[in-house]
């Protein structure tokens, strides 16, 4: 088991969304086709983002606040941090190979790996599947109107967008819809292909931590019988004293390269924690702008009886829940690494690890030292993606919100 046949899921987003980041140690060239596949991505996402920001001039503003901004923010995201992990493949690469070096051929390590992997795996792709069929049948959905009119605008369109000159024509309606449709499909897809990439270096860093306290503290287990004579010998036979001091040599120096790891992760993730904070407090901030009205339209087809809009609306709660979970996941993940890199020595401490020779002892009171080091990604106090900060965000984007709705009333 390596980085890149960990995560399946990872690998098949990275493909499809063409985002192509590194999943090897090696320096290898794109095959033709690939590069081909990636150019016309890109293509795709250059138009659809250019037809969005000149929608949201040609729209009433209440229109490209509610329909156009969450879709904007998504796309600016996606393109800085593609174009900054793609600035840094020599570190994606350094980072790969020293993971490759730890999990090859240690069977314990890969069980702890799938162990953690799994469950959020399993998670993301739900998420994977819900957030894209809701955005695609939401942007799909303006299709419905060429059945009650032949003359369009641009805000009959679901994400407000410039494709031709006002009014146009069912054609020219249904071309900007399907471009409408792979530019978000592909945009969701690249967002969630930039989050699993991200997310699975949080993982195998998480499993390297403990497997780490696992480890230390399986060495230093003994049987009572054996434990008992110790404590009255106060010394531990000299074989014994050999295997452990060699296995605590090799730990040691796993240790040191996760620590090494450690640094490298803060450095690259660093600046995408900071953006990823930014994006998601102004996301929350105008999806909870969107389900102030939805829920206003929602109340009005309830007590009227009425069914306009109706699917719609719920698409769009489907989306907002489905994003909800993905934040969750992204900060438990970046919390449990935290708290992973905190107790490395936690289980070795209630362990007869004082019994043994001076230079264990001294070995173990430096890691139980290095163990106040956390595995902190983010290198501002105030900005971090971590559960606690997960209700921050929240409240900063709920108090932004209602600026913008006082705003309204003005």
């Amino acid at each position: 088991m390596d980085f890149r046949n960990s995560n399946r899921l990872n690998i098949f987003v990275n493909v499809l969304s063409g985002n192509f980041l590194p999943m090897t140690s090696k320096k290898t060239k794109l095959p033709i086709l690939f590069k081909i596949y990636s150019i016309i991505v890109w293509l795709i996402e250059l138009v659809y983002f250019t037809a969005c920001i000149f929608g949201l001039f040609c729209v009433p503003r209440e229109k490209a606040l509610k329909d156009g901004t969450v879709n904007l923010i998504v796309l600016l995201e996606i393109i800085v941090l593609s174009v900054y992990l793609h600035s840094r493949k020599n570190l994606l690469h350094e980072l790969i190979g020293k993971l490759n070096h730890l999990i090859e051929d240690n069977e314990m390590l890969r069980d702890i790996t799938l162990s953690i992997a799994k469950p959020i795996v399993k998670s993301l792709t739900i998420y994977t599947i819900a957030n894209t069929t809701a955005v695609v049948v939401w942007i799909a959905l303006p299709l419905l109107e060429i059945l009650r009119k032949n003359e369009f605008y641009y805000s009959d369109y679901g994400v407000p967008a410039v494709i031709s000159n006002e009014p146009f024509s069912t054609g020219i309606f249904i071309g900007g819809v399907a471009l409408q449709i792979l530019g978000a499909a592909y945009t969701i897809i690249r967002k969630i292909g930039l989050d699993l990439y991200t997310m699975h270096f949080i993982i195998l860093m998480t499993a390297q931590y403990k497997y780490l306290r696992i480890k230390i503290a399986t060495i230093f287990k003994q049987e009572p019988e054996t434990l008992c004579n110790n404590i009255v010998k106060r010394n531990i036979s000299s074989g014994n004293e050999r295997t452990i001091s060699h296995e605590m040599r090799l730990l040691t120096r796993h240790y040191e390269t996760v620590v090494e790891m450690a640094v490298m992760l803060r450095k690259l993730l660093s600046p995408n924690i900071g953006i990823l904070y930014v994006e998601y407090v102004f996301r929350f901030c105008f999806i909870s702008f969107m389900l102030v009205t939805i829920c206003y339209c929602l109340f009005c087809c309830l007590f009227f009886q009425t069914v306009g809009f109706f699917p719609e609306k719920c698409l769009f709660i489907m989306y907002a829940l489905s994003l909800l979970i993905q934040f969750y996941i992204l900060c438990y993940s970046i919390q449990k690494l935290i708290e992973a890199s905190e107790t490395v020595t936690d289980d070795v401490i209630h362990e007869k690890w004082y019994f043994h020779d001076v230079s264990l002892q001294r070995a173990i009171v430096m890691m139980i030292l290095t163990n106040k080091l956390e595995c902190k990604l983010s290198s501002l106090q105030s900005i971090d993606l971590t559960l606690p900060s997960f209700m921050s965000v929240l409240n900063q984007a709920y108090s932004i919100c209602l600026l913008f709705l006082k705003a309204r009333r003005e």
